[in-house]
């Protein structure tokens, strides 16, 4: 097993970029999420896919009344980096805990408990993540805690 972002591969996969979401490629989630998985690239490419399209309907309303991400983070932020880089934060973050919720339901042997709690802890802090960025996004500012109990 090796980590995601220490593969001799770079995965090539690409979400290509829509009228209102920027372009998100497999390349940059290996980079950002360095955790234990035999993840393919189809399987990394199948759940991102999974997480923009729940991102994407969580920002649908607030993303078409501007017209697109990049004009709400025109708008709020000055630039546009800000509102793709929350919203690649959100997907991958998303991605992320798909991909650690799968590994920890293939992973039930006894001696893989502690393991289990580390990924589940990081699984959570994926969550806290994804959720501070569409809050952030939707209310241009954090308007609640969101704590891993």
């Amino acid at each position: 097993m090796e980590f995601v972002g220490n593969k001799d591969e770079v995965y090539g996969a690409v979400l290509e970029a829509t009228a209102l979401y920027p372009e998100l490629t497999i390349a940059e989630f290996q980079e950002l999420f360095h955790f234990l998985s035999n993840e393919s690239e189809a399987s990394l490419l199948h759940q991102t896919t999974i997480a923009r399209i729940t991102v994407n309907q969580e920002l649908f309303s607030i993303v078409t009344s501007f017209g697109s991400l990049a004009a709400l983070s025109q708008a709020r932020y000055g630039d546009e980096i800000s509102g793709d880089t929350l919203y690649k934060q959100a997907v991958f973050s998303q991605a992320a805990h798909l991909v650690i919720g799968n590994q920890i339901s293939s992973d039930t042997t006894k001696e893989a408990a502690e393991r289990q709690e580390a990924m589940s802890q990081k699984a959570n802090h994926c969550l806290v993540s994804y959720r501070r960025a569409i809050d952030t996004l939707i209310n241009n500012a954090e308007t609640y805690t969101i704590e891993v109990i």
